[in-house]
């Protein structure tokens, strides 16, 4: 993804955490106002059901980001498996942990401190120049953080899974990522045939970690891609975190409105 790119979905991460204390706040205040004598009798004013209403709407999608958060955390028991269970490696001066495995897999795990895994299968299969163009993307996604911010746009794709194109915006987010951890394999010395076969010849990250693997997302464009560089790909995903980060505010954007137009209204300001 770009840097505006990141910095909209940090935005949009921000908003899914603020918005549901943003638009709580004046419904507290409110019933603050009221005292314990007139909680109950304002508890059910139009004013507070606006509140309550507007909060649970930013509550839904914030859980949704929470919960899938917390589940990912779960699965790092099965990070220190990975570690524990592989040997340490390298190819010329980048480092790799390869663990026993049959399939044909390369790819990074470990969202702060990312380490790149190298199946054993991989290593008999692929070429020293495919493995090479393999690491070289590998190191694209560890230098980019991918793992962390592809964890978070896991969680934001499940903060809003109720909208219908909220699952292809994070698919173009994941695509951009991995064409340019392709185009950083390729400046660093890759020819673009053994990145293509060790794209092709690999079966994607064999776990349910938080992960950036070589095939994980939108292969079979990146082939493409590959030998047709010329090939378009989708358009940033800036503008559509924008809208959603605008869409996160908005209840609490008319909450404080609500509660403006009734201090004015009590006021006699309007």
């Amino acid at each position: 993804m770009s840097r505006a790119s990141r910095l909209a979905l940090a935005a949009l991460v921000l908003a899914l955490v603020l918005a549901p204390l943003l638009t709580l706040h004046p419904a507290v205040a409110h019933l603050y106002e009221a005292g314990l004598g007139g909680l109950r009798r304002e508890a059910s004013h139009p004013q507070v059901v606006a509140f309550s209403a507007l909060t649970v709407i930013s509550v839904f999608p914030a859980t949704a980001f929470l919960i899938f958060l917390i589940r990912a955390a779960r699965c790092q028991d099965e990070l220190r498996l990975l570690l524990n269970s592989s040997r340490p490696s390298r190819l010329g001066d980048i480092h790799y942990r390869v663990f026993p495995s049959q399939s044909i897999s390369v790819f990074m795990a470990g969202v702060f401190r990312p380490v790149v895994f190298v199946s054993a299968g991989a290593e008999r299969a692929l070429s020293t120049a495919e493995l090479r163009a393999a690491l070289l993307h590998e190191v694209a996604h560890q230098r980019n953080r991918d793992v962390l911010w592809g964890l978070v746009l896991c969680a934001v794709g499940r903060a809003f899974a109720f909208l219908p194109h909220a699952d292809a915006l994070v698919q173009r987010a994941s695509l951009h990522a991995e064409c340019q951890a392709d185009e950083f394999a390729l400046r660093g010395g890759a020819r673009r045939t053994d990145l293509f076969e060790a794209i092709a010849a690999s079966s994607g990250t064999p776990s349910r970690l938080a992960s950036a693997g070589i095939a994980d997302a939108a292969v079979e464009l990146r082939l493409v891609r590959l030998v047709h560089p010329e090939t378009p790909i989708p358009a940033q995903p800036t503008r559509g975190f924008v809208a959603l980060t605008a869409a996160m505010a908005l209840p609490a954007i008319l909450a404080h409105v609500i509660a403006i137009f009734a201090a004015a209204c009590t006021l006699n300001l309007v």
